[in-house]
């Protein structure tokens, strides 16, 4: 479990997030919505460590008070986080155009002692993206927005991630592939356990394939609970 407590960021003086108390739990599918501006990024960049809380506290660990022995402090920059588990995917920017496609996806494993595990954890991952085996070779910048996004989780995926943050991932898809990308990440969620936090606007479409959601307004939590709540529906209709 991810807990937030009474977490204040923003950049330099601007506060953008204020008194956001939350857990995530690393084996559902959460999504984070809200009105632009609200801080939706902002919140998955301080949960990876890449902006440093104004105020609060991130620890994992079970529900409540961290345990005794238990790391009780989350890691404070995203290396640290890759060692547990947790790995995040940005918005836009998806592939680095001049790479093939295997040399995309291979760089995510630079921290690895050994490579000899590559080509097993590759396969393993194109079994959820078929289409990008016929590809490993071609330059990334060469392939549809719909496959730069395979390509993208791929890398993700790669490296068995407890935990995997995105943002944003429909953007620039046509609606076809956008559902089908958020029917693999629920596959792979039931087949793997991987758990996903999804910054996302495309609501239609993802939230009933989610666990929970949270609305942020404000730079305050609105509702934290599960996606398929009358209250979260109301709510919905009122903010959006």
């Amino acid at each position: 479990m991810i807990q937030l407590r009474n977490i204040t960021a923003g950049y330099g003086d601007k506060v953008v997030l204020s008194d956001i108390t939350a857990a995530f739990d690393p084996s559902k599918i959460t999504v984070i919505m809200g009105p632009n501006g609200c801080g939706k990024t902002t919140l998955l960049k301080t949960i990876m460590g890449l902006i440093k809380p104004m105020a609060g506290e991130i620890f994992l660990g079970a529900a409540g008070k961290p345990p005794k022995g238990a790391l009780p402090h989350a890691p404070t920059s995203p290396a640290e986080w890759v060692t547990h588990g947790v790995f995040m995917i940005g918005q836009g920017g998806r592939v680095f155009p001049n790479m093939s496609v295997r040399d995309n996806i291979e760089i995510a494993t630079h921290y690895w002692s050994s490579r000899a595990e590559f080509p097993k954890r590759l396969d393993e991952v194109l079994k959820h993206f078929p289409d990008l085996r016929a590809r490993l070779d071609d330059m990334a910048g060469n392939l549809s927005g719909g496959q730069q996004q395979m390509v993208a989780l791929a890398r993700g995926l790669i490296n068995r991630p407890k935990l995997l943050l995105l943002d944003e991932p429909s953007i620039g898809l046509a609606p076809k592939l956008i559902s089908d990308t958020f029917h693999t990440l629920r596959k792979i969620n039931k087949k793997t356990g991987t758990g996903f936090i999804i910054v996302e606007h495309n609501l239609k479409t993802l939230l009933p394939m989610t666990d929970n959601a949270i609305i942020l307004a404000q730079g305050k939590i609105a509702y934290d609970g599960p996606s398929d709540c009358k209250t979260l529906d109301k709510m919905l209709d009122k903010i959006f």
